[in-house]
């Protein structure tokens, strides 16, 4: 868990730096969604022509995992087509979910943003999302 406080100098400010980050977050999702496209073709041409070898084999060997799950993370060694999808889809889900997060968050702050108010803000940050706003006139 990550926390970081960051100081603004108005309420507009501070909506600009999460329409940055959305924008950026907005950038890399599209980056990812072609990266997984790529990825899917590959993992079916490589799914065809296993099954291709299994059926020219006759049998099925024992398959060895390259996988490692440790406490906190997974090791993949040399992973394939479809290991790839996996990890990228569920970066797209958590982008996705930062996202939401993020413009549910923007849209609170709609009510301040309309506002003239001369305040400074420092706002607290918990895994890189907005938790906290204190105003300081």
């Amino acid at each position: 868990m990550s926390f970081v406080i960051r100081e603004f100098s108005s309420i507009s400010e501070f909506v600009k730096s999460i329409d940055d980050e959305l924008g950026e977050l907005r950038k890399t999702l599209g980056d990812l969604l072609r990266r997984l496209e790529e990825l899917r073709i590959k993992a079916e041409q490589e799914r065809k022509l296993r099954e291709l070898l299994l059926k020219l084999r006759g049998s099925k060997g024992a398959e060895v995992s390259n996988t490692v799950e440790l406490k906190n993370i997974k090791i993949v060694l040399n992973p394939s087509p479809e290991q790839e999808v996996e990890s990228i889809q569920q970066a797209i889900e958590n982008i996705n979910n930062r996202i939401m997060q993020l413009q549910s968050i923007r849209k609170d702050l709609e009510v301040l943003s309309g506002t003239e108010l001369e305040v400074k803000l420092e706002v607290i940050y918990v895994n890189g999302l907005p938790k906290v706003i204190l105003l300081k006139m």
